[in-house]
C-alpha cells in the first residue's frame, strides 16, 4: 500500500518530471555536440542537477572559459538555492538531522515552487519522492539526449530548452492569482534583474542573485503569512 504522502509527492512532481525530461534531452544533445562524453554528460546531471547552470556551463566551455571562471559563475547562479532551501526547510517536518542535507541537494526552482505551494507542512517522504523522481527525469532525459539527440530535428531541440522556463512559469502562475502582492513581488524581481543585466556590468550571475534577494525582501514586506487552515480545508500535514 503506497503512503498518501508518497503518492502526493509523485503526483505533484509529475509536471516537473515531464518538463525536466524534455529540457534535459536538449542538454544531452548540446553536451554531446560540445565534445562531452556520455559519462561526463551524465555525471554533470547526476551530481549537480541545476538545469540553467548546466546550460550556462556548456556555453562557457564552448567559448573556452577557464575552470575557475566556470566554477565562480556556477556558484553565483546557484546562490539562489541558499534562500530557496531555507524556505523549503521551514515547510518540512524533519524527523532526523540527515534528512536536511539530503533533501537540500534536490531543491530546484520548480521543486521550490511545488513545496512552498502546499498549504501547511509536508513530510520528508513527500519531499524525497518529489525530488528523487524529478532528478531521475532529468537524468533520463540527459541520457536519451546524448544517445538519440541526432534523431531530433534542430528546431525541436531548441524548443525543448525553452520548456524548462515555460514549466517554471506554469508553476508560478497559481501564486500570481493570489493577488497584487505576489504580482508586484515577481514583477519587481524581474524588472530589477533586467535593469542590472542591461544597465550594469555585473553579469548575469550577480544580477540574478541581487534581483532574487531584492524580490525576497520585498515579498517579506508585501506578502501576508499563511493563515491557519480552516476546518473545512485540512492542512497538508493532516491530509498526508
Amino acid at each position: 500500500m503506497i503512503r498518501p504522502d508518497v503518492k502526493k509527492g509523485f503526483i505533484d512532481a509529475l509536471p516537473v518530471i515531464l518538463g525536466y525530461f524534455s529540457a534535459s534531452i536538449a542538454f544531452g544533445m548540446l553536451a554531446r555536440s560540445g565534445g562531452l562524453t556520455l559519462w561526463e554528460s551524465q555525471a554533470f546531471s547526476l551530481f549537480t542537477f541545476t538545469g540553467a547552470a548546466q546550460f550556462m556551463a556548456l556555453n562557457l566551455l564552448a567559448v573556452g572559459a577557464s575552470a575557475p571562471q566556470i566554477a565562480l559563475s556556477y556558484a553565483l547562479l546557484n546562490m539562489r538555492y541558499l534562500l530557496m532551501s531555507a524556505a523549503v526547510a521551514k515547510k518540512i517536518n524533519f524527523t532526523h538531522f540527515f534528512q536536511r542535507p539530503l533533501l537540500a541537494f534536490g531543491v530546484t526552482d520548480e521543486i521550490f515552487a511545488i513545496t512552498t505551494g502546499n498549504p501547511g507542512h509536508v513530510t520528508p517522504a513527500y519531499q524525497a519522492v518529489a525530488e528523487a523522481s524529478s532528478w531521475l527525469g532529468w537524468n533520463a532525459g540527459t541520457l536519451c539526449g546524448w544517445l538519440f539527440g541526432s534523431l531530433v530535428p534542430p528546431g525541436l531541440g531548441a524548443a525543448m530548452i525553452s520548456s524548462l522556463y515555460a514549466l517554471f512559469m506554469a508553476l508560478l502562475l497559481p501564486d500570481l492569482k493570489k493577488g497584487w502582492p505576489w504580482i508586484i513581488t515577481a514583477a519587481s524581481a524581474g524588472i530589477l534583474n533586467t535593469i542590472l543585466g542591461i544597465g550594469t556590468s555585473l553579469g548575469s550571475g550577480w544580477s540574478f542573485v541581487i534581483a532574487m534577494i531584492g524580490g525576497t525582501l520585498l515579498g517579506m514586506l508585501l506578502i501576508p503569512e499563511d493563515k491557519p487552515c480552516a476546518q473545512e480545508r485540512p492542512c497538508a500535514e493532516e491530509i498526508l
